[in-house]
This record gives structure tokens, C-alpha cells and sequence, in this order.
């Protein structure tokens, strides 16, 4: 069966209207199952709809593909915003630590380097701290 615009179009609004917000996946899900319309040996238009909606497990399941993969894209973040945060709180701790290390032994730039270690804590390490930690408390909350 050969799709016209029309029929796309049709797809597409259905896909948006039962709850398809997430533009990527929803391109993806369209591809799918205008691919399958197109293989399939049905003439009329609506039953094969319906049979390749069907075939992905109606359009509840449709809406848990979705759940699914913006829980996929959140921890994903989520891992990146750990592996940052560790890393700055390493820089962070090293660059006190040498302050600290100057300062007692009455080195140049001690000073500096304390500073700018403070600097680097306040303006960077803690609100990327807070910021990670209200995205995981929000998580629990919609659950």
C-alpha cells in the first residue's frame, strides 16, 4: 500500500493527540509504522492503521515507549552531571589543597591559589551539587 501525505498527516496528529510529545520518538514511531502500512498486503487505509498500531501495542503502549525513554535520557544526564561534578570536586579539592600547602609554606601566590580554589567551590562545585541533587529530588516527586 502506497501512503499519501494525507495519510501521514493522519498519523502524525493521532501520534500527537494520544500524548506523543517527545518530536525525536515520535518521527521514529511515524517511520515505523508508515513502514509497516506500506508492507502490508491490507487496501484500505484504516485497517491497516489500526492493525500496525496494534502491532506496537496500542497507543498505551506507545505512551510507555515515551516514559521509557525520557527515564533512558534522564539518567543518562544524570551520569554526566556525576561524572562532572566528581570531577570538578577533584580539581576543586587539589587546588585548595595546594593553597593550603603554599600558605604553609610561605610560598608566592599562596594566596591566589586559596582564593581561586574558594572561587572555583562557591561558583562552580556547589551549584552543580545543588542543581544534581533538586534533578534527583524531582524525580522521586513524579514517581
Amino acid at each position: 500500500m502506497i501512503l499519501t501525505d494525507q495519510n501521514i498527516d493522519y498519523i502524525s496528529k493521532n501520534l500527537e493527540l494520544y500524548g506523543l510529545k517527545n518530536q525525536e520518538l515520535k518521527e521514529d514511531i511515524l517511520d515505523h509504522i508508515c513502514t509497516h502500512i506500506e508492507n502490508s498486503e491490507a487496501t484500505n487505509f484504516e485497517l491497516a492503521y489500526e492493525a500496525a498500531i496494534q502491532k506496537f501495542g496500542g497507543y498505551l503502549n506507545i505512551n510507555h515507549i515515551q516514559t521509557e525513554t525520557n527515564v533512558q535520557l534522564y539518567f543518562k544526564s544524570a551520569k554526566n552531571r556525576k561524572k562532572l561534578l566528581f570531577t570538578l570536586g577533584f580539581l576543586n579539592a587539589a587546588l585548595l589543597t595546594v593553597g593550603s600547602l603554599f600558605k604553609v609554606m610561605q610560598w608566592p601566590y599562596a594566596g591566589q591559589i586559596l582564593v581561586s580554589g574558594f572561587a572555583f567551590l562557591v561558583l562552580m562545585t556547589l551549584p552543580l551539587y545543588f542543581y544534581s541533587k533538586y534533578k534527583d529530588s524531582s524525580l522521586t516527586y513524579q514517581s
